[in-house]
């Protein structure tokens, strides 16, 4: 398997797309079992005309969480799933309406900024099951790669 492809998740739909990409634990020799499961990663957003790309800290219990929900929701054509980070630098939601179709709503905030009034980019477009289905085995490879570490 491609180490890229393995390393990275998108979420497409309507020309829009997100992107992570996953570059490794952030403390791969950490003891407590929190500081081991952080990842250091990418997130590039592009909606429309407008896009942004920010370095993130995420936990592969996030992903563990939004992969069984989104993989949930496809199998059944029919509900939600959230992405959220502790640090707030990534959400979100993805909602099944009708006939497989379903809504991506989220945002990204700027992590370089500590000020109230941080710079954020908030989203949304349509997708479909065809494009989650790929974007669950995506998910899988990336947890396959970066699984949660219990210490």
């Amino acid at each position: 398997m491609d180490q890229f492809l393995a390393n990275t998740v998108q979420i497409r739909g309507d020309g829009n797309v997100i992107q992570i990409e996953v570059f490794g634990y952030e403390r791969p020799d950490a003891d407590d079992e929190h500081d081991a499961n952080w990842l250091r990663a990418e997130c590039s957003v592009t909606v429309a005309e407008f896009s942004a790309v920010l370095s993130l800290s995420l936990v592969t219990h996030d992903f563990a969480r939004f992969t069984d929900q989104l993989e949930q929701a496809v199998k059944l054509l029919k509900g939600t799933a959230t992405f959220s980070t502790a640090e707030e630098g990534l959400a979100v939601e993805i909602k099944f309406t009708t006939a497989g179709h379903a809504e991506v709503f989220g945002s990204v905030r700027s992590q370089t900024s500590f000020v109230p009034d941080q710079s954020i980019l908030s989203f949304s477009f349509e997708t479909d099951q065809s494009f989650l289905a790929q974007t669950v085995r995506e998910l899988k490879a990336i947890i396959g790669r970066f699984p949660v570490r219990i210490r």
